[in-house]
């Protein structure tokens, strides 16, 4: 059975390990014995555990099984791989897409109880939940959240430059001089950083797209993998749905597409998604939130996705948006909630005070911050009796007084 697993897992490695490193594997150290990275397809969850192996296990101390390879899960069960790896002196077993494997948090509990010396990597949807029922594994596993690309890694992987990432309050406090300092080494290249901005926006958000010949092959994978985290991921994660359900969830993320960001009339989504009732609606919206599809703002954080009515929807991240011609507009609201939502996830003191729906200007952040977000001309008007309230502004490379350029919000993580 191992040779076979090996063999597998070295091919993977192989494959996977590349050179360039995401935030993750530079800042999160997976010391803990049981380790769950969730996230939404294609951000590279799959190439951080291979470079992980190879940063920190020599040839057979690791093994890597994908769950989602039928001619493994058809014939071993994972106590069995986990049982045989550790009689032959395993000291890292990584699965992939656990979510595919029916009994898998029956599983991780039980070869985590069992064998204390062993430590375990496992990866999986965003939407998967790890404290269900009797398996509860809250209180065994450290669950980090893996999100999509950065402005900032953006820049560093297709470009070369190395930049530090900021906290809101550096951007907040700084700006000026952290913007004007990138700006002139971006320069120095003989590029711009608006053009570098907008070719994010279309497609920077997944690493993957760095394979690709071109755009159009992109946009053909991007749209194969939102297919598959609703039909595949959600029916592994949520069984109780059904083919009906699945197809009445895809309606509603197109409805989503064509609209967003908006303000929801329920009535007019249940209509158009063909849904009989506000339950399961918010229901459907809180799945295609789980699988990083969409993002539902909530006024604040008392807020319950599966119960309560959004006060905005957003697609999950701006390359998700060109699969039709994007709303300006909207463009710079979902950029904005994208990558503050990314770096409340980064951040579990600051998450259930992170980002919010502001009833004065567009946004709300630690209960604290107040942004509005528009083009170079954006006043504030809007917000102006408002304590600690800002601007994120498109089109400008550096900004002034509480006037930050809205590209520079790309350096949270």
């Amino acid at each position: 059975m191992l040779e076979e697993l090996f063999i597998k897992s070295r091919d993977f490695i192989a494959v996977n390990n590349q050179d360039y490193q995401r935030y993750f594997i530079k800042t999160k150290n997976l010391e803990h014995r049981l380790s769950i990275i969730i996230g939404p397809r294609g951000i590279g969850k799959t190439t951080t555990v291979a470079q992980y192996i190879t940063k920190n296990y020599k040839d057979n101390e690791a093994l890597y099984v994908n769950l989602d390879d039928i001619q493994i899960s058809s014939k071993f069960t994972m106590t069995q791989i986990a049982e045989e790896f550790v009689l032959n002196g395993g000291k890292l077993l990584c699965f992939d897409e656990i979510h595919k494997y029916e009994s898998w948090s029956a599983e991780l509990k039980n070869i985590y109880d069992r064998f204390d010396k062993l430590k375990i990597i496992a990866t999986g949807s965003s939407a998967l939940q790890i404290n269900k029922g009797s398996h509860d594994l809250s209180r065994r596993a450290v669950v980090y959240n893996m999100v999509g690309m950065s402005f900032r890694e953006f820049l560093e992987l297709h470009h070369g430059f190395v930049f530090d990432n900021y906290s809101l309050e550096d951007i907040i406090t700084n700006h000026i001089k952290i913007a004007t300092d990138i700006k002139n080494t971006i320069e120095l290249q003989d590029k711009k950083i608006i053009p570098l901005f907008k070719d994010y926006l279309k497609h920077g958000y997944y690493p993957y797209y760095l394979s690709m010949p071109n755009e159009i092959l992109f946009f053909q994978t991007l749209q194969q993998n939102v297919n598959v985290s609703i039909e595949s991921d959600l029916l592994n994660v949520y069984p109780k749905l059904n083919g009906n359900s699945i197809k009445k969830i895809k309606m509603l993320l197109s409805v989503i597409i064509k609209s967003v960001p908006f303000e929801p009339n329920m009535s007019d989504i249940k209509k158009a998604a063909e849904i009989t009732d506000d339950r399961t609606l918010k229901e459907y919206l809180a799945k295609l939130d789980d699988a990083g599809l969409v993002k539902l703002l909530m006024q604040n954080s008392l807020a319950m996705k599966n119960f309560d009515k959004p006060e905005k929807i957003y697609l999950a991240n701006t390359n998700l948006m060109y699969t039709k011609e994007p709303n300006t507009g909207n463009l710079r609201e979902t950029f904005f909630v994208n990558q503050l939502d990314n770096y409340y996830k980064n951040k579990p003191s600051l998450n259930d005070n992170g980002i919010f729906a502001s009833n004065v200007g567009d946004f709300y952040c630690e209960e604290k911050y107040t942004f509005e977000v528009g083009g170079k001309s954006k006043s504030f008007e809007q917000i102006k009796d408002m304590p600690n309230s800002f601007v994120a502004s498109d089109s400008i490379e550096v900004g002034f007084g509480n006037k930050i350029p809205l590209w520079l919000f790309g350096f949270l993580y």
